[in-house]
Order: C-alpha cells, then sequence, then structure tokens
C-alpha cells in the first residue's frame, strides 16, 4: 500500500475550505487531513471538527514544526504569500500556493529561490488551466492548427462584482491589487500559458477606480455596483476597479486586456482568445464555451468541441498535483511563469501610475 500524504491547510476561509480542502479530501487513498490553521482561531477549529481534522494550529510556524506533514496548501491574504511559502518549503514541505504567487515579482522570485534550494515542489493555484476546455486547446495548440499565434485578448469583467470593499482585497498593502491580481492572473496566465509563455517585453496600461471605491462619496458609496458588502467608516481602498492594457511579447506577439470588479456592461464574462495564422480560438465563461474559427475548401468555418462538463477543474488541479508529488514530476504551473506575470503585473501598474509605456529588460525576465 502507498504511503498516504499528510496534509496541512493554511487559511480556512472560502478558497480554502471549498477548493483546497474540499478537493483533497476527494482522495482519501493518497491524502490525509491532518492539520489546520487560520489567524481566526474559532474558524479553524470549528473547520478541524467539520472535517474531522485532528489537529488545529495557533500559528503557521506550529503547523510547519509538525515533521509528520507532508504538503500544505497556503490560502491567506496575498501579502503573507511570501513569507508563509518561503517558510514551508524551508521546513521541507511539498507548497500548493494559491494565486497569485506574490504580491510582486521580487516576492515571487524570493519563493522561486527557495523552491529550488529545498527541492520540493511548488504549484500555484491557477485551476483555469485544468479546464477541459483548456486542456483541449492546449494541445490543440500544440498540434500546430492555429499556425503562428500573433494576437490575443483576455478579460474578466464583472457588472456588479466588488464585493471586497472594506476587506483586505481592497487594501493594496494587502492584496498587492485589485481585479488584475484578482482575476486577471487567472486569464493572462491561461492566455500566456496557451501562447507558450514568451517573455513579456513591454507594457503600456490604465487602471481606475470609478466606480467601486467607497470613499470617493455618498453618490458611490451606496452604487448598486458594491454587491451587499457593507463598509465600515474608515475602511480601505487603495486599488482599481477596471484595469486595462496592451503587452508586447518577445517574439512580436501582443495581448490585450481588461479585468473589472465592477462596470456598466451587460454581464459578467471571462474569456481569452488567440488568434494564429491558420485559426483562431476562443474560451469563454470559465471554460463552457470553446469555438474555433479557421477555413478549409475555401469556406471560413466554426467548429465547436464537445468537450465534457468541467465541474471538477479544482479536483483536477488537486488530482495533477497529488500526482506530481508521488512521481516528483515538475508542476505544470510552473512558478517561474507566475515570477513572469508578476512582471506583467508590476509593469501594468507602474504604466498606469506614471502615464507611459514601461519596457521589461532581459535582466528582469526569468
Amino acid at each position: 500500500m502507498e504511503k498516504k500524504f499528510k496534509y496541512g491547510l493554511i487559511g480556512c476561509g472560502n478558497c480554502g475550505e471549498n477548493k483546497h480542502l474540499a478537493s483533497y479530501k476527494k482522495f482519501p487513498d493518497e491524502v490525509e487531513p491532518a492539520a489546520v490553521f487560520d489567524v481566526d482561531m474559532g474558524k479553524a477549529k470549528a473547520l478541524a471538527e467539520k472535517y474531522d481534522i485532528p489537529k488545529v494550529y495557533s500559528s503557521y510556524e506550529e503547523l510547519l514544526a509538525d515533521q509528520t506533514i507532508d504538503v500544505v496548501s497556503i490560502v491567506t491574504s496575498n501579502v503573507t504569500h511570501a513569507a508563509i511559502a518561503i517558510a514551508a518549503l524551508n521546513a521541507g514541505k511539498h507548497v500548493h500556493l494559491e494565486k497569485p504567487i506574490a504580491i510582486n515579482a521580487l516576492e515571487a522570485q524570493r519563493i522561486v529561490d527557495a523552491k529550488n534550494h529545498s527541492g520540493k515542489l511548488l504549484m500555484i493555484g491557477l485551476n483555469n488551466r485544468f479546464t477541459n476546455a483548456a486542456l483541449f486547446a492546449k494541445r490543440y495548440i500544440d498540434e500546430g492548427h492555429l499556425g503562428s499565434i500573433y494576437h490575443a485578448r483576455c478579460g474578466w469583467t464583472r457588472r456588479a462584482g466588488c464585493n471586497v470593499a472594506g476587506t483586505w482585497f481592497a487594501d493594496k498593502e494587502l492584496s498587492g491589487g485589485g481585479p488584475l491580481i484578482d482575476l486577471g492572473v487567472h486569464y493572462f496566465d491561461l492566455t500566456l500559458y496557451l501562447m507558450g509563455f514568451p517573455d513579456p517585453v513591454s507594457v503600456s496600461a490604465s487602471c481606475y477606480d470609478k466606480i467601486a471605491n467607497p470613499l470617493k462619496g455618498q453618490e458611490v458609496a451606496g452604487s448598486v455596483m458594491l454587491g451587499k458588502n457593507k463598509v465600515q467608516p474608515g475602511a480601505k481602498y487603495t486599488v482599481e476597479d477596471l484595469a486595462t492594457g496592451f503587452v508586447k511579447l518577445d517574439g512580436g506577439a501582443s495581448v490585450s486586456f481588461e479585468f473589472s470588479w465592477a462596470s456598466h456592461i451587460e454581464r459578467e464574462t471571462c474569456f481569452t482568445e488567440l488568434l494564429g495564422t491558420k485559426g483562431g480560438i476562443s474560451i469563454r465563461d470559465w471554460g463552457k464555451s470553446i469555438k474555433i474559427f479557421t477555413e478549409t475548401a475555401g469556406n471560413i468555418i466554426d467548429i465547436v468541441p464537445q468537450t465534457i462538463d468541467d465541474s471538477g477543474w479544482g479536483e483536477n488541479e488537486t488530482r495533477y498535483f497529488i500526482d506530481c508529488i508521488k512521481t516528483e514530476k515538475t508542476p505544470l504551473a510552473k512558478p517561474e511563469e507566475a515570477v513572469k506575470m508578476m512582471l506583467i503585473i508590476d509593469a501594468i501598474y507602474a504604466s498606469s501610475s506614471l502615464g507611459g509605456e514601461i519596457k521589461i529588460t532581459k535582466q528582469e525576465r526569468i
């Protein structure tokens, strides 16, 4: 019988419970949830009792000192990712780190350095790579059916999806940014992954906080665009509610993007569209829709692949990471690619702040 991996969860919020823990519990023959930690001890104890997890620690350091723990999920505020991930790797744990890898490229690189030094596996929680639509698209593109990809568009825009005002998500010091770093990481990563993750060369971007910022006055603060969230007096809102721009990539390809928590649009949508010399491909709405646009026999045609249901993408991601640990295989979502992603995000915020194009030098690239 194969050894079971003992699993620790650091961060017992919604994503920690319903994505990470719930997925790991679907593999009882391979993984045993053994310990939890959250800064809210009551939340950690309640989760442990609900799922019959034997150990509740009062600090993440205590959990990481438990030599019986083999693998941990880190599902905490973005600003804490670097410190906890580095400590976990140094403690000899395999790490499943929820996106984004960190709040900037410098901290992301420190995590990668710790991973390389430790010899342990590190995978970033970029679950959109694991939808059946994405898996199909990657194979289709790698087989050459789109030809040379020269441009892509990606986005995730919400109409009234800013439920974060008054939480750490809205505090740039804790989150690193707004919808760009929260939503954008997912579809930027998927787009670049499908393109082979070329190096970024330059960025031109603009970021706005025209709708969701509750500190700008009663007119905006009372907007239904904030959803049902109740904002406390003195709450911080130091992030954007929309980011848009253009990225040039090594080799000449480009990506345009738009990510928003609150916009006056018809409905929420998320997508990536890639344009190649032989055809194009579109993935929309969390992988529920995928279409190919090409030409054959003198006519333009649309192809709709019949991919299977994608309700298990979180489970797919976890199953894949468990397999990586068992076989010592390098994870698909390489941490080095997450550093590239953070270089782009850093440049987007810098471009918006300075009002011009930001070059990403070869020395900065991974």
